[in-house]
């Protein structure tokens, strides 16, 4: 099925392209979240004419995440106190919510898909690293310091 994407998906191409993908991915996943339209003669003629409003879109947007970004590297690190047993392991595991739950305490508002976890969830005392990546160009990593709770 050929598509026209409205921006940029990693491993598929950049905002604009026309692409053959397979026809439930493009049915499924890509139309209905916006990221493509079918290729047909009426949809390129309008995106043709859309292109330049599209873009100026996709610049906002990567001008917001890198001003939250620069937010995230004035922090640096988030310290997050868990109740822990005689071997050092947390009791349960620090997941990307509680994560989140931190960064709003500091005043920075992140949604759950930016965040990753590299080593998966958080089960140790000490440092961890993590990655915050508002967007598909900019990535941040910062630390996550768990603290025993007495």
């Amino acid at each position: 099925m050929e598509i026209i994407l409205l921006e940029k998906i990693h491993k598929l191409g950049d905002s604009g392209s026309i692409i053959h993908v397979k026809s439930g991915y493009a049915r499924n996943f890509l139309i209905p979240k916006g990221k493509a339209i079918l290729a047909n003669k009426k949809n390129i003629e309008s995106f043709e004419a859309q292109r330049v409003a599209l873009e100026q879109e996709n610049i906002s947007k990567f001008l917001t995440a890198q001003s939250r970004a620069k937010k995230i590297e004035k922090i640096k690190t988030i310290t997050i106190f868990s109740k822990v047993g005689k071997e050092g392991k947390i009791f349960g595991s620090i997941g990307i919510r509680n994560i989140i739950k931190e960064m709003m305490l500091l005043g920075v508002k992140v949604n759950k898909k930016e965040i990753r976890l590299p080593n998966g969830l958080l089960r140790k005392i000490g440092e961890h690293r993590v990655i915050f990546q508002p967007h598909i160009k900019i990535c941040i990593d910062f630390i996550v310091h768990i603290i025993p709770k007495k």
